[in-house]
């Protein structure tokens, strides 16, 4: 199996229960997410991240949403593996909707970050369908000004 990592940043200030990032399937390939780690910064570079507990949601996907948009590249981890198959996006003009409750909430404070290996962990799985997928989202309350959630996955194709 191929492995694959995606690193991306949200925008600021995002809203409750906002998604920042969509990991699908695709009509050719499904896979397994392996890792997840995540942290908050301040994008002024000269002030400090306000201390605030966080919590990332990932929710399971159940359509394909329309228009999606803000493609990130998941890049092979050894350089004889192709093109990764599935596909992280940013954006989306509508949305895919979102299996409730979520698959799993990851709380923590905004002055440290978290590293989820979930090497063992098969309830991660994305179908080799369009329809199938994660979702990304902030389940935190409104972030504060000038915040973003900095996210790395590492996906097994």
């Amino acid at each position: 199996m191929a492995r694959y990592t995606g690193v991306l940043t949200s925008g600021a200030a995002l809203a409750n229960d906002t998604g920042f990032a969509w990991w699908q399937g695709s009509a050719t390939s499904g896979g397994l997410l392996r890792r997840v780690i995540v942290g908050v910064r301040n994008t002024t570079a000269a002030t400090a991240v306000s201390d605030f507990q966080c919590r990332l949601g990932i929710a399971r996907c159940t359509n394909a949403g329309t228009t999606p948009g803000g493609a990130v590249t998941l890049n092979p981890n050894m350089t004889r593996f192709g093109t990764a198959r599935t596909t992280l996006s940013t954006t989306f003009a509508t949305p895919p909707t979102l299996q409730t409750p979520d698959q799993i909430q990851i709380p923590f404070n905004a002055k440290s970050g978290v590293d989820i290996p979930a090497e063992f962990l098969e309830e991660f799985e994305v179908a080799k369908l369009t329809t199938d997928g994660f979702a990304f989202l902030n389940r935190s309350g409104l972030m504060p000004a000038a915040h973003v959630f900095d996210l790395f996955m590492e996906i097994e194709e």
